[in-house]
């Protein structure tokens, strides 16, 4: 019946590798359009939800200035190091020490949470407290200010009124203003409090502000905007407090020495006073003559003086024993007396700048990092030149007062020279003069001590306190939305790649024409049906006449291209037998043999399609005629060949149905007989087009081959793995069929856009023309809006 056709050559290496252009790209999102915008909706309506669904958390913040002074005060208040400068790193670790942290959740009771209060009932908690494992309980109204305090096993623990505290075994309540209506109920519950202090630990933000300029941003976040105000101000007072009473800690105790020493010598001064008053009395002697008087003064000077190195021994004392038993527990201890000695106050700087730098290691590494324990062991050097210093100084009093003690006896030996009278009364009024020029001393150096107390500052100021916030800073609605948009398009984009990526099937005419290595006769674009359609088109509303129904359609131009290409490829045959299969069903063949059919007839020529598809035949419905009489009764010589063929009224263009399915539709196609009717209607019609089964579903195309002068392959685009489209070529040019080209049908609307193969634009006026419609050659059509064409509407 036909003749051996030459094969299509394989593509060339050159040929296989083309140049991607920015068309591909955006003929593959247009591909995947419906992925990208479920994917793009799905996404935002997600980051939607989430932004507007989230609990709003509102941020509120304070300003501290943390002064870089020395309070100074007299020698016997140095012994808390208020002379020694406080690092700004070393005030942010005590704003943050968990001890102040305690004392905020403690005095906002920030453990005590109550939840499920839908009534919206405004009460204050005055005292809560619970001894049980699991402090969980149901307050529940029992009149407009009564209530039944229930556990989380709904048992009765407690009733009671509000502002009466209520006590029960464990459990004690104060509630406050509390009124509603009867049956309104709220969950309160004791959260532990540990959890509580190191959850609002690490909420808290304390930082500097600036590069030394030792001003503190102290800040935190909450879901109440009242409660991040009152932790922050309650917070920082706290810190303010504890500041205050840490450096007035050492004056109240130089307070209390002084006085412990004034009221020893008060009794001393009054016990020689009295003794000196009775003397004189008693031997009726006023006063010791100018020699005598002299030498008393310089006693009492020397003893004056004594007594106040040994003063000052006794704090050295003190210091030295603390150094010793801070070196022995290992820990860092730098005492402030004699911080006018040069050396001392050297050390003590020192030791306070590796101490900050040890804290500040602390934060990153342990104990046993290299580098602490280096800092660890320079400290430990400069206590112990501390304490060798602090030692020498006291070697150097002792040496001072035992050259005062001498200066002393040698006076005394000089007073034992006077007369018994006289001697007894120089020890008396030396004895007062002494005590009550101490007690001068002290009463001077306590009303300073006192001073000092009562001047107490803190070297912390705050500047800004923290105010109710009016806005949350989460969520960031505007934020959110646009990086949801972003991100939404960029995954759609991204899925739709990725699909594409692992996407085997034959999406355009390049890949096509790639690995089939067979020429595109045609490309049909995606058939639109409307509703004035709907008397002509099939039961499955897929197969329509569209070259009939709309000839100056994009489809229907497609066929006449279909038509064109046969033509010049069978160009030579008078009589031609088309055949036209596909490699899987519902690919649009029975379409492509109907159109192509009829738009052979609309050139005049007298042509014939035959239903070939015996098990699953479909194009009887496209021209509503009756299913048999067929080509099966015709081959089992049921009846004749006139009473099977149907006149279509399109053209010159008849039709035979499949007929009846019968039990060989292969043994019938490849009989004698369907040979002896191909020849027979050649002799009448100029071509005949034999709709045929999908060739790897059976095997009815490849044994009607034989009878065809050219094979149409129709390839549904996307529709067909590349796989198997090549297996079907395989089977069909193993039986040396004489295969044409193929027509890429785009179906189902997932190839690009093919209506560009068949329609050029030009920008006149803003409209877009289409070729092959007027008496111009031109025909006005608007064109479609990117949303619509997106979504594949018209």
């Amino acid at each position: 019946m036909h003749a051996n056709q030459s094969q299509p050559n394989p593509p060339s290496p050159q040929e296989q590798f083309e140049e991607v252009h920015l068309q591909d790209y955006l003929q593959v999102i247009y591909r995947r359009r419906r992925v990208v915008l479920l994917v793009f909706v799905l996404v935002l309506a997600a980051v939607s939800v989430f932004t507007f669904m989230q609990t709003p958390i509102y941020e509120t913040s304070a300003t501290l200035h943390v002064r870089d002074e020395k309070v100074k005060g007299g020698a016997m208040l140095g012994d808390l190091g208020l002379s020694r400068d406080n690092p700004i790193e070393t005030e942010i670790e005590i704003l943050k020490a968990r001890t102040n942290i305690e004392q905020v959740v403690k005095q906002l009771h920030l453990n005590w949470q109550v939840d499920n209060n839908k009534a919206g009932l405004s009460f204050s908690i005055l005292e809560f407290s619970s001894q049980a494992e699991e402090p969980s309980y149901r307050i529940v109204l029992t009149g407009t200010d009564s209530f039944r305090v229930e556990d989380s096993d709904g048992h009765e623990v407690a009733t009671g009124k509000s502002g009466t505290l209520v006590r029960a075994q464990g459990f004690s309540l104060l509630l406050q203003g509390l009124s509603g209506h009867k049956g309104d109920h709220f969950r309160l519950c004791l959260a532990d409090f540990n959890r509580t202090v190191q959850n609002v630990r690490q909420i808290v933000r304390a930082s500097e502000v600036g590069k030394g300029t030792n001003i503190i941003q102290l800040s935190y976040q909450s879901a109440d905007p009242q409660q991040a105000r009152d932790v922050v101000n309650r917070l920082a007072q706290i810190y303010l407090e504890r500041s205050i009473n840490t450096k007035s800690e050492e004056a109240s105790k130089s307070v209390d020495f002084i006085e412990q020493q004034l009221g020893e010598v008060r009794t001393f001064l009054g016990s020689a006073e009295q003794k000196l008053e009775d003397f004189k009395r008693a031997n009726q002697v006023v006063k010791l003559d100018s020699e005598a008087e002299l030498l008393v003064t310089r006693l009492s000077e020397s003893e004056t003086e004594r007594n106040t190195l040994q003063l000052q021994l006794r704090q050295i004392d003190f210091a030295i024993r603390a150094l010793k038993d801070a070196r022995t527990k290992g820990e860092v201890y730098a005492p402030s007396v004699l911080q006018a000695n040069a050396v001392v106050a050297s050390l003590t700087q020192r030791l306070a700048e590796l101490e900050v730098e040890r804290r500040g290691l602390l934060t990153d590494v342990t104990q046993a990092h290299p580098q602490v324990q280096k800092i660890q062991g320079e400290m430990a050097e400069l206590q112990r030149k501390l304490l060798q210093t602090f030692e020498a100084a006291k070697q150097a009093l002792d040496v001072q007062i035992d050259t005062l003690h001498k200066q002393m006896l040698t006076g005394e030996a000089k007073l034992r020279t006077l007369p018994h009278a006289e001697q007894e009364l120089a020890r008396l009024t030396r004895l007062a003069t002494v005590n009550a020029d101490i007690y001068v001393f002290l009463l001077q150096k306590h009303q300073e001590a006192r001073i000092a107390k009562a001047a107490t500052i803190s070297n912390i100021n705050v500047i800004d306190p923290a105010i109710t916030p009016e806005r949350p800073i989460k969520p960031k609605k505007r934020k959110n939305l646009l990086l949801g948009f972003i991100v939404a398009g960029m995954l759609g984009v991204g899925l739709a790649f990725f699909l594409e990526y692992l996407d085997d099937s034959i999406n355009d005419s390049e890949s096509a024409k790639r690995v089939l290595g067979l020429p595109i006769l045609s490309t049909i674009p995606h058939i639109e049906l409307r509703e004035k359609h709907d008397k002509i088109k099939s039961e499955e509303g897929q197969r329509i006449l569209i070259s009939q129904l709309e000839p100056r359609s994009p489809a229907a131009e497609a066929f006449r291209s279909l038509r064109t290409s046969l033509h010049f490829s069978g160009v030579k045959k008078e009589h031609r037998v088309i055949l036209v299969a596909s490699t899987f069903p519902n690919e649009g063949k029975t379409t492509v043999s109907a159109n192509l059919a009829l738009t052979l007839a609309q050139t005049g020529q007298k042509v014939l399609l035959i239903g070939c598809d015996l098990r699953k035949p479909t194009l009887h419905t496209m021209f509503n005629v009756a299913k048999t009489p067929g080509l099966t009764e015709i081959l089992i010589g049921d009846c004749a060949v006139a009473d099977a063929v149907h006149k279509t009224g399109f053209f010159e263009l008849d039709f035979i149905n499949a007929g009846t399915k019968p039990p060989n539709p292969s043994e019938l196609l490849g009989s004698e007989a369907m040979t002896r009717l191909v020849l027979k209607l050649q002799e009448t019609y100029d071509a005949i087009v034999l709709d045929a089964p999908p060739v790897l579903a059976v095997t009815d195309t490849p044994v009607l081959s034989r009878l065809a002068d050219q094979l149409v392959v129709v390839v549904e685009v996307g529709g067909v793995q590349i796989k198997a489209a090549q297996r079907n070529i395989e089977i069909l040019r193993s039986v040396e069929a004489p295969i044409s080209g193929l027509v890429l049908n785009d179906k189902s609307g997932k190839g690009a856009d093919y209506y560009s193969y068949y329609s050029y634009y030009g920008k006149r006026y803003g409209t877009t023309y289409t070729y092959g419609s007027d008496d111009h050659g031109y025909e006005d059509k608007k064109p479609k809006g990117l949303l619509k064409r997106l979504l594949g509407k018209k």
